[in-house]
């Protein structure tokens, strides 16, 4: 047996358990392994992680070691017959189960997993096939719920690797485990496994967890039955329908298999790490692909399964499409298209009962979804053109007799749903294809297998076909719209109607709208089709050609939206409710419409021109604009609308003003003006919709908030743009005071909103902080007081404070703002200084995730100010860390532009950005001088003030660049204040780092500054460590010219620093000193006096000491690369401070410094040295020792002294570490009346046939040992009454414990639960009695002890106190302990017989209470064993 096992071995007999079995042993009976069993069970129970770590494993190899019976077997013993029950290998593993059960529950997380991690570690094939022997219920339930905690997952996430190493071993685990099972047990397992995610809420890790092993769980059936998968996977084109089959019950496993697989889908959703969940569907998608094909399970739950794979897995570009595809096509390929291609058939025409002809929203929305399910499941798997041509002929044919079908209401809405579902799938389709291509054209190289390459040919041939449908469906279209628009004009609509008991039953939840159902469906019917018309309208505008089509239904929409918003204001709420769903209309109709605004202007300036204004004065859409605001806000404020009728009224009003300002933006982006020297809007009404946008913006409803910020950056942009004349006519632009009134609204808004969405800030920021504005100096400050942009500033940062997300945008944008108008970088020094000191490297996947998939907060941050280094916000942008590196990214361009003053002539920009930067670095360096907290010296490693001393020099690092003339002598003055203070070498790098640069640029100041500090030897050794770094680098890095006068000023100051009696500075100066001489002396064959110079000859000899000697090698091979490695030009810039040198690095992404580096290794060698001393003096010792033959311990006299010596074992690398010791009486008693040796005993075990009862045997042998042990107790009682500090009283329970006290007195027996007793205790708690004796109760206890004959002491100092070491204790004692501070009061004192006290030496008054109740109750114990 190893050392381990032979511990475990002497310590399971000292417990009274019994041996360990060895491995060599031949036969193991049940016995054997219910007594393994017992041991491993009280492990759990009973004590703590040590044995647990040793013996374990051990123990579980011999509880599973064979041979096992095939069934239960009757043993024979002394003539009498039992039955076994642990000698089938179910049986123990049925019993295995039972105890990692309880493992996996364990207190302690360390058990935990060190039983989880025996238990993945377990070589089943050393057990024959045991594995298919553990308990199915076991596997669902207890193993996979254990495998969610965080324990056993502690590198999950790192470096975004989302995996561990209990991961691929229950992965591998499960594999092996469903690797003899047949395919319909196979397939039940698997839901069985994948059902545990709706029983049990899984965290990150665990849930990946389950989808590993789903995913091997389904691949290891395939592994093992190669021939079978083949048969069967053959066997699927022809056997399999679109639908299950009730007579194969396999393919109803398989759906309801692929059903939960959607739902554990859905679950990693809510995680929204973006490589998270990618991992998570590839995963579950190989489950899938594994054990079916797509023809084995009904078509509508295959397009449920497609539908929650995120769409940019699946679209084109996507890295899971190539998969996807791959699975659906792996059946026959005909079959699969033959059912998706009659999709539509039966969408359109299935049979609905009566009352189906009334529908509402709930309908069309599910509708809508499915449609939405078919068409992308349909392009994923159209692989040619050809394919399409049966359903295009099909929606053709339908299209056609849409007129006709009035009578059946529902028949042409779902058409419509179906040919708008169309259109939006193509359109996503055109937008993924284009971006695709375009990342490829930019992309040199591009990773195989990651994404599909479609063919853009291909992609055209199927946009044309589908555009010519849509161009032969379009007058179709228009005039079946025109006909069920008729509701919103019609005067005999039932003004009484019922409305449905959905509506007025209904508590919470979305506003329904308040009509009949008749006057409902009618609505939907019309709001339906006017959307599918515009969007249709749309796709045809911008893949199309013939124009007289596209004109019709342009004329229809734009008469349409004039007939809505000039229609008079209604009388009833039935009336009003219609014209709700005519706005609604308008805002999908002004959508599409605004992207092809260039073919509406000629139609929309002649529809202007019949109305009474004079067309070729009045701008374009400013009647529109100024009757549809009219029109919208009489009937919010006409009264029949309910409350949140109005809300989603003006929500409509918002998202339609948007679509209208972004009008002359698509004329302008293709190129089209308003002809006749017009414009699209004038001034006055500009600033009405600012002015209506600013009053609304205090209560906006979270749903209108994007649309309105959204108009609120569209006016501002008109308001610049219409200063230049091109789009608004006599504008005036945007002054401070509606400015003020913007920001105070802003702000309410952005306070009222509880939930921090990326869209709605970035959305916040780009408008209100708009580009137009930013350049004007007034609006930062006037008269030394803020302006509205300063003080929205101040306040979104002092917020962002608390909300970290919203300080990294604010970031991104302002310091984009600041680069290109550095003259208002001057107002913001706080600012600032606040971005420089914020922020960890703490990961928010969040922000990430909604980034990557929310398309609205995807454009809105791509609207703010762009950085001008892309990699470090790519990088860092989902990072607290962000907020400081986009400033310093800022400082670090502004430096740039700084330096072209010189080359390029003076500027105002240029000119204010060297002025900006020296500005900040100067406050910077007063900051960190005279701060309160940043000038401390003593600090904890990695506690606040340690990091905002790492962002402040990390910052001033990078402002290194704006060191001039001008500011040079207060910068170094400050320098070298800082160098001076003692501070850790993760911040002195950084000042070091600094000053190299300064003297690099200002190399004179090299012997009138540096120098002097060099020789001043009574510097502290840390400030002459930095500056030796500082000076070994200004003589590697500077310039020819002047290195050689930088080497004869530098180095002679720092060669009597070799001598240093600090080892730490000795050790840094020998390595700086070897590169110096190294690179810049160069080798000499000639060692002669006569031809060398005796300095020469001095640093020849040095050099070559540094090089031979063994301990300054080993030195430098430890610090091998760092200094060639250190750049110290690179080192400034934000890529070398955020990204240098070590990538792993957590803490502000400090690298290790060279000194950290020499101070570990010299600590590392100081520890080997003091080893090997504590060996030698071992050795020395015990050269007078003897050892027996048998290898036991003698005494025997030294010839010197006749001291008594104590002889040590032969191995004394055997000794082991023994928790619990028994008495030799006791363990003689136990041995003899010891359940395992007793004779008669073991007869009775004969008679036993249950293996309850035979395990209640065992435990009642144990239990009668434990009391024999609780019973054998000194007569000392410690009173702790007066102590109240938890980690003093568990220590205590602990002493008692170890000293076998007969018991301890606390003020409050509820301390036994305390999470922090337990821990110090040890489970002492469970073995020595506890007795609650309350302060006040103290008097009573003692005098009621002294009645029963016990000794009263107290350890305290008092005037009459007995030294320890002359106390003689009495058999019975009870020992009273004082307070921590105040010691034992004085009525108590008077109550004892005497007081002890333990002499001192030293100068501190006394010692902890824990360590003298320890030392006084080991002194009592010492005059028992003498006695």
């Amino acid at each position: 047996m190893s050392k381990r096992r032979r511990w475990a071995d002497k310590e399971a007999k000292s417990l009274g358990v019994g041996r360990i079995c060895k491995s060599t042993e031949s036969s193991f009976t049940g016995l054997r392994r219910w007594e393994a069993f017992v041991f491993l069970y009280q492990m759990l129970e009973e004590y703590g992680t040590h044995l647990v770590e040793a013996a374990w494993n051990h123990q579980i190899t011999l509880l599973l070691s064979p041979p096992f019976s095939l069934g239960n077997t009757i043993n024979s013993c002394n003539g009498e017959i039992h039955l076994n029950q642990m000698e089938t290998i179910e049986e123990t593993c049925e019993w295995l189960a039972v105890l990692l059960e309880r493992g996996f529950c364990h207190d302690n997380p360390q058990v935990r997993c060190i039983i989880m991690q025996s238990f993945l570690a377990l070589e089943w094939t050393d057990h024959g096939s045991s594995m298919n022997s553990m308990p199915e219920d076991f596997i669902l339930g207890p193993f996979i719920q254990g495998l969610d905690d965080p324990v056993h997952h502690k590198d999950f996430g790192v470096k975004g690797v989302y995996s561990s190493c209990a991961i691929k071993a229950a992965a591998k685990f499960l594999s092996q485990y469903t690797s003899y099972m047949n395919e319909r047990k196979h397939i039940a397992f698997l839901v069985n496994l994948s059902s545990v995610s709706k029983k049990h809420s899984f965290g990150r890790a665990g849930l990946m967890c389950l989808a590993e092993c789903i995913a091997s769980a389904a691949f290891g059936f395939l592994k093992h039955n190669d021939h079978e998968a083949e048969l069967c996977f053959d066997a699927y084109p022809d056997k399999i329908r679109v639908k299950s089959e009730p007579e194969n019950p396999l393919h109803n496993d398989k759906a309801d298999l692929l059903d939960v697989l959607r739902f554990i889908l859905e679950c990693c959703k809510q995680h929204f790490n973006h490589n998270y969940r990618h991992q998570v569907c590839e995963k579950i998608l190989a489950a899938a692909d594994s054990v079916m094909s797509s023809l084995d399970i009904p078509l509508e739950m295959l397009f449920h399964f497609i539908s929650s794979l995120p769409r940019e897995y699946t679209d084109y570009g996507g890295s899971l499409r190539c998969k996807v595809k791959k699975w659906l096509l792996k059946c026959d390929e005909a079959e699969l298209l033959k059912c998706i291609g009659g999709f539509h058939k039966n969408f359109i025409s299935c049979h609905l009962p009566v009352d189906s002809l009334i529908y509402d929203d709930d309908d069309l929305a599910a509708w809508g979804s499915e449609a939405k399910r078919w068409t992308r499941v349909l392009f994923l798997v159209i692989e040619e053109e050809e394919h399409l041509d049966p359903i295009i002929a099909c929606i053709q044919n339908h299209g056609s007799n849409i007129c006709k079908q009035n009578n059946l209401d529902w028949l042409p809405v779902k058409f419509l749903i179906l040919v708008s579902s169309l259109v939006q799938e193509l359109q996503v389709i055109k937008d993924r294809t284009a971006d695709h291509h375009l990342r490829r054209m930019k992309t040199e190289t591009e990773i195989p297998g990651m994404v599909d390459s479609p063919s853009f040919v291909k992609e055209t041939i199927i946009f044309e076909k589908f555009t010519k449908l849509l161009f032969s469906l379009l007058a179709e279209v228009v005039l079946y719209t025109k006909s069920s628009c008729s509701i919103f004009w019609s005067t005999m609509v039932d003004q009484d109607g019922i409305l449905p008991g959905s509506i007025t039953g209904r508590l919470g939840g979305p506003s329904q709208r308040r009509l009949s159902s008749s006057v409902g469906t009618s609505v939907l019917q019309a709001v339906t089709s006017l959307k599918t018309l515009a969007s249709v309208l749309r796709w045809c505008v911008q893949n199309g050609r013939d124009d007289a089509p596209l004109n019709f239904s342009l004329t229809f929409l734009w008469n349409f939206c004039w007939k809505v918003i000039a229609s008079s204001t209604c009388k009833s709420e039935t009336e009003d409710e219609i014209s709700v769903a005519a706005y609604e209309a308008l805002v999908y109709i002004l959508k599409d419409l605004a992207s092809v605004f260039s073919l509406s202007l000629d139609l929309l300036m002649k529809t202007d021109s019949s109305s009474p204004s004079d067309a070729d004065r009045e701008p374009v859409l400013d009647t529109f604009l100024s009757t549809f605001i009219g029109n919208i806000n009489n009937l919010v404020a006409g009264g029949n609308l309910a409350r949140t009728r109005r809300a989603i009224l003006m929500n409509w009003k918002w998202s339609c003003i948007e679509s209208l300002l972004t009008m002359p933006n698509y004329a302008l982006r293709d190129g089209v003006h308003v002809k006749g020297g017009s414009f699209y809007f004038s001034d006055t009404i500009i600033r009405w919709i600012f002015g209506d946008l600013v009053e609304s913006l205090e209560n906006a409803g979270e749903v209108s908030v994007l649309p309105m910020l959204r108009s609120v950056r569209l006016a501002m942009e008109l308001f610049a743009s219409g200063r230049m004349g091109s789009v608004v006519s006599s504008c005036k632009g945007i002054n401070t005071q509606m400015m003020w009134q913007l920001v105070h609204s802003s702000w309410i808004l952005h306070v009222s909103c509880k939930k921090r969405r990326v869209a709605p800030i970035a959305a916040l920021l780009s408008s209100v902080l708009h580009y137009s504005v930013f350049g004007d100096e007034g609006m930062h400050e006037t008269d030394n007081a803020p302006g509205p942009l300063k003080w929205f500033v101040e306040k979104i940062l002092e917020e962002g404070t608390k909300s970290p997300r919203t300080i990294r945008l604010a970031a991104l944008h302002l310091t984009g703002l600041w680069l290109a108008n550095p003259i208002t970088i001057k107002f913001y020094m706080k600012e600032l200084k606040l971005l420089t000191l914020y922020g960890s490297v703490a990961f928010d996947e969040d922000f990430e995730a909604e980034v990557a998939e929310n398309h609205d907060a995807k454009n809105e941050v791509s609207l703010l100010s762009k950085s001008f280094d892309p990699e470090l916000t790519e990088e860092f942008i989902n990072t607290e860390l962000y907020a400081r590196v986009s400033v310093a990214v800022m400082f670090d361009k502004l430096a740039e532009m700084a330096e072209l003053v010189s080359s390029m002539g003076e500027n105002t920009n240029r000119l204010a950005a060297m002025a900006s930067g020296k500005m900040f670095l100067l406050e910077l360096l007063n900051f960190v001088v005279n701060d309160k907290d940043l000038a401390k010296e003593l600090y904890k490693k990695y506690s606040a003030i340690h990091r905002r001393k790492v962002r402040a020099w990390q910052m001033i690092c990078v402002l290194s660049r704006f060191v001039d003339q001008e500011n040079v002598e207060k910068v170094t003055s400050s320098l070298h204040i800082s160098i001076y203070r003692n501070n850790f070498p993760s911040v002195r790098q950084y000042m070091e780092t600094f000053a190299i640069q300064i003297y690099l640029k200002f190399p004179l100041l090299v012997g009138q500054q540096l120098v002097p500090m060099l020789r001043n030897y009574n510097l502290r050794p840390q400030a002459l460590s930095s500056y030796v770094f500082i000076a070994a680098n200004i003589i590697l890095h500077s310039k020819e010219e002047i290195q050689s006068r930088n080497l004869d000023e530098l180095l002679p100051p720092i060669i009597p620093l070799l001598t240093s009696h600090h080892h730490t500075l000795r050790g840094f100066t020998q390595i700086l000193v070897y590169h110096v001489l190294q690179k810049l002396l160069p080798a000499s064959d000639c060692w002669s006096s006569s031809t060398m110079s005796l300095e020469k000859r001095c640093f020849e000899d040095l050099k070559f000491y540094l090089e031979q000697n063994s301990d300054c090698a080993r030195l430098r091979v430890s610090m091998d690369g760092y200094i060639d490695a250190f750049d110290p030009m690179k080192s400034v810039l934000p890529a070398g401070i955020f990204t240098n040198r070590v990538e792993e690095l957590e803490f502000e992404c400090v690298p290790a410094t060279l000194l950290d580096r020499v101070i570990d290794f010299l600590n590392d060698t100081r520890e080997d040295l003091r080893c090997s001393m504590a060996k030698d003096a071992a050795s020395i010792k015990n050269e007078g020792f003897r050892t027996d033959d048998d290898g036991k311990c003698t005494e025997m006299l030294n010839s010197n002294g006749g001291e008594l010596l104590i002889q040590l074992p032969n191995d004394i690398s055997c000794d082991f570490q023994r928790k619990i010791s028994f008495p030799r009486h006791e363990m003689q008693d136990m041995a003899s009346t010891s359940f395992w040796d007793n004779k008669s005993s073991y007869k009775s075990l004969l008679d036993i046939e249950n293996e309850d009862q035979l395990f209640d045997n065992l435990l009642h042998s144990r239990s009668m040992a434990m009391n024999k042990l609780r019973a054998g107790r000194q007569q000392i009682i410690l009173v702790a009454s007066l102590i109240d500090r938890i980690p003093n009283l568990a220590g205590l329970a602990r002493t008692c414990e170890v000293f076998r006290a007969a018991g301890l007195a606390v003020a409050d027996k509820n301390i036994l639960k305390d999470k922090q007793f337990q821990l110090i205790s040890v489970t002492a708690e469970k073995w020595v009695p506890v007795v609650e004796v309350p302060e006040r109760s103290l008097k009573i206890f003692l005098e009621n002890k002294k009645k029963e004959g016990f000794a009263l002491f107290g350890l305290e100092q008092t005037a009459n106190s007995i030294p320890l070491d002359r106390c003689l204790f009495p058999t019975k004692t009870v020992l009273v302990l004082g307070r921590e501070k105040e010691g034992i009061p004085v009525e108590i004192i008077h109550m004892l017989d005497a007081c002890v006290e333990i002499p001192q030496l030293g100068v501190v008054r006394s010692l902890n209470v824990h360590v003298s109740g320890a030392i006084a109750l080991w002194e009592y114990t010492r005059q028992r064993i003498s006695h």
